[in-house]
């Protein structure tokens, strides 16, 4: 600590008391919660928590006390009403209704198949069946998913995740619209690569293409584009976004009905929507069984698509979402208008037209593909997560893509953290700012102290990669030190022994011209023996391992005395890393380096101190709360100050270092006087 005497400071102590920290540490109690803890918590009912859970289930009852009705009824009314026509007209997303086709056409028995008992009308009759078997239960496990908060698996979708898999999703839209558009007849196909087996399709019957429809589609897509970037570009000025879709849908169904486009040019139309709802019947038990496995996957991207899209909205309006919350009511009930009111209505709409509505509207979505630039100019990392998620959703479909996404994009993190961008930090300025040296052209760095940085949790899969780091930064391996060393004490105890070294205050006298171990002497050198700690207590002199040693006795000279750990960023240590840690430190402390560990938190010494890290070599004393403490404490450990002046003279010096005072940072000459005497505890 250095005190204020008038206008001067005084070294009273170091900085922090070497065990201070420990002896805090083992004073201070802190209760750690049991599993007990947990459950009581999770099951204690209270008002507040109460009304949380119903909100949550309920969101409708937070926002409607503040919705804005003049504002924005009549603009939710229109996206309302647009929203649920396609729903009508095409499914709520194509990539979901293939999926369930896919199930339709696999459980379903076809009158060639199943012999000559089953008929058409029974097989359409088994195929609506299986679809509502299919669509229930995929939303009773929606549901169970919501219920069961399992809404927070959407933490492992990230940005660049949701953002390439929305865009390879608006890529499967496409594909799937184009034989709607040119009207040729493609089977349906949800397996992996099922993509290029649609294109090889079409491609492969083009010359069917219907004109009339191709023409329609064109026409609907150019209106489409023109009306939306008006709205885009108007959207101040008009009341409501000008309801493109529902208007296109009125005018082309007029149009196909009023000249006759089904039989004049054999255009494929909606054809007939039977009102009402069919009789109830005891759904099929085994079908349940069959369809159980596919409609998990349906269920998952279902909300996956769903979230995704609304995550993108929610970026750029930005509002939050909540994953457990489930959507879809205000199109439910258009829908259920339509199929009990006014679906005859749609009958003569040309299916070219609704292809050409659904791809007006992923122009967002496909323009998407220049977030590749700005992730890259950003972070590659993103920019790769991005490009594979795309790859991935594109080549393998929905389902497995995402799955592949999500576990690409973990794996990511596990690379990041297995090769972290470790560094050297030094002083800015005399400050007690410390950064990256490679940063600032003025660093100052105290001789024979290296502080290093390591930006990410340490464990198994890492802890080689910090120590070759570590060993690269200060620029010698410590285990190799002292195996030289401990081989030169070995030598020089020898001839101790034998009388032939002398030691005199100008260096050491040998009486023999030379020196040499047999080989079978240096093969007994085990490596045990030159692990263990120098010890010459057994010597009437100490070795300066810096100065010339006898007889031509070679051990690599360091300028290291003190080595700073930054573990600022380090969140975990597992039981294998500790180990190796444990290692280093004692390689180091071994060949009289000091490390000092600054920046963790009670819990990581915690940790250390169950696992029995701390013994007579790596003591709990090691740590400071951040570099500066240590650096300060190193100085005058070193007395770096005093160690230029003799007794007789003046006890004032000036030095320049910073000086934390009035809670601020201030690079200062002072004046420093030195006591005599001070301890280090």
């Amino acid at each position: 600590m250095i005190e204020p005497i008038g206008n001067q400071y005084v070294v009273a102590r170091p900085v922090y008391s070497a065990n201070a920290f420990g002896e805090e540490h083992k004073k201070k109690h802190r209760h750690h919660k049991t599993l007990l803890d947990h459950l009581k918590k999770w099951f204690r009912c209270s008002a507040q928590k109460a009304k949380r859970i119903a909100l949550s289930l309920f969101p409708i009852a937070s926002w409607l006390p503040a919705y804005r009705i003049k504002e924005w009824l009549l603009s939710d009314i229109v996206s309302g009403i647009s929203t649920g026509l396609v729903a009508v007209l095409q499914g709520p997303f194509p990539v979901l209704s293939m999926m369930v086709g896919a199930v339709v056409v696999r459980l379903t028995p076809t009158a060639d198949t199943a012999g000559p008992t089953v008929t058409n009308s029974s097989v359409a009759e088994h195929k609506v069946m299986v679809a509502a078997t299919v669509t229930i239960l995929s939303g009773i496990i929606q549901l169970l998913m919501g219920v069961l908060q399992l809404g927070f698996v959407v933490i492992y979708l990230s940005e660049s995740l949701i953002s390439g898999f929305t865009t390879a999703a608006a890529v499967h839209v496409l594909v799937s619209q184009l034989k709607f558009i040119l009207q040729l007849t493609v089977p349906a196909h949800t397996d992996p690569f099922s993509i290029f087996k649609v294109l090889i399709s079409i491609f492969s019957q083009i010359e069917k293409t219907n004109i009339a429809d191709l023409v329609t589609s064109l026409i609907i897509l150019l209106v489409v584009f023109v009306v939306k970037e008006i709205n885009q570009r108007y959207k101040a000025k008009l009341p409501v976004p000008i309801p493109i879709e529902l208007i296109m849908t009125v005018i082309a169904t007029g149009v196909s009905y009023g000249f006759d486009f089904k039989n004049r040019f054999n255009v494929a139309v909606v054809g007939e929507m039977k009102s009402g709802f069919q009789a109830p019947i005891t759904p099929n038990v085994q079908t349940f069984q069959d369809a159980i496995g596919d409609c998990f996957g349906i269920a998952i991207v279902g909300f996956a698509v769903a979230f995704s899209v609304a995550s993108v909205y929610s970026l750029k309006y930005d509002y939050p979402i909540d994953g457990n919350q489930i959507a879809g009511l205000l199109s439910a009930v258009i829908v259920l208008i339509v199929i009990l009111a006014i679906g005859f209505l749609l009958e003569p709409l040309q299916k070219s037209v609704l292809a050409a509505l659904a791809l007006g509207n992923l122009k967002g979505m496909l323009m998407q593909f220049t977030e590749i630039r700005r992730l890259w100019r950003k972070d590659k990392y993103d920019c790769l997560i991005w490009v594979m998620t795309f790859i991935f959703a594109v080549v393998l479909g929905l389902g497995l893509g995402l799955a592949a996404s999500v576990a690409f994009q973990l794996l990511t993190i596990v690379f990041r953290t297995q090769f972290p961008k470790c560094s050297t930090l030094a002083n800015v300025g005399r400050s007690n700012i410390y950064k990256n040296r490679k940063d600032y052209s003025e660093m100052y760095e105290p001789d024979g102290v290296k502080i290093f940085r390591c930006p990410s949790p340490i464990y198994f899969a890492n802890i080689s990669f910090f120590k070759q780091k570590l060993i690269d930064a200060v620029g010698f391996s410590p285990l190799r030190i002292l195996h030289k060393r401990n081989k030169a004490l070995k030598k020089i105890r020898k001839l101790q022994k034998k009388g032939l070294l002398q030691v005199t205050q100008k260096g050491y006298i040998c009486t023999v011209d030379g020196f040499k171990d047999s080989d079978e002497e240096l093969d007994n050198d085990n490596i045990e023996e030159l692990d263990q700690p120098i010890n010459t207590t057994d010597l009437p002199f100490q070795i300066d391992w810096n100065a010339d040693l006898p007889v031509n006795i070679v051990v690599p000279k360091i300028n290291l005395h003190s080595l700073i750990l930054d573990f600022s960023a380090v969140s975990f240590l597992d039981i294998s890393s500790m180990r190796g840690l444990k290692t280093i430190l004692q390689e180091f402390i071994r060949i009289q380096v000091d490390v000092y560990i600054v920046g963790t938190d009670d819990d990581f010494i915690e940790k250390l101190a169950r696992c029995e890290f701390f013994d007579d070599e790596v003591k709990d004393s090691i740590f400071f709360l951040t570099i500066h403490d240590a650096v300060l404490h190193i100085l005058m450990k070193k007395d770096y100050s005093t160690s230029k002046f003799n007794p007789s003279q003046e006890k004032e010096a000036k030095l320049d270092f910073t000086i934390n005072t009035n809670g601020g940072l201030r690079n200062r000459e002072c004046q420093v006087r030195f006591l005599s005497r001070f301890t280090c505890i």
